[in-house]
């Protein structure tokens, strides 16, 4: 179980429901964009639901959540329709720097300009 931090709130949810949610909002905030998403929680020992806006402005924090007691429910259900939202990463190259060109092969795009000398270039 993870707990959620949002606007002053903390929620609990189960891991594949926080691990979903975080790659969903951090892809809506690469796009500029911020959308409303409803995620499954436990709140007072039984199941129930939270709407959050995520993306752009709207900040998440996860981290453990140990206290749990009783079984996890299954959410996954919930999870699904996380990653089945338009803009979810499809897979972990996404989110990352790393690409996968065309014909298969890895293409790394770093731009480590660290001494700044490539700020005028064109």
């Amino acid at each position: 179980m993870k707990i959620v931090s949002y606007a002053g709130q903390q929620l609990v949810t189960t891991d594949d429901v926080a691990d979903s949610l975080v790659r969903l909002a951090a892809a809506i905030a690469a796009e500029g964009e911020s959308d409303a998403v409803e995620i499954p929680i436990i709140l007072k020992g039984r199941e129930d639901c939270a709407e959050l806006v995520v993306g752009v402005g709207n900040d998440l924090l996860v981290g453990p959540h140990d206290d749990f007691e009783g079984a996890e429910p299954d959410f996954s259900e919930h999870s699904a329709r996380l990653q089945a939202h338009r803009l979810y990463p499809e897979n972990d190259a996404d989110s990352s720097d790393a690409h996968v060109g065309d014909a298969g092969e890895w293409r790394l795009d770093l731009d480590l300009d660290l001494d700044g000398s490539g700020a005028g270039r064109v």
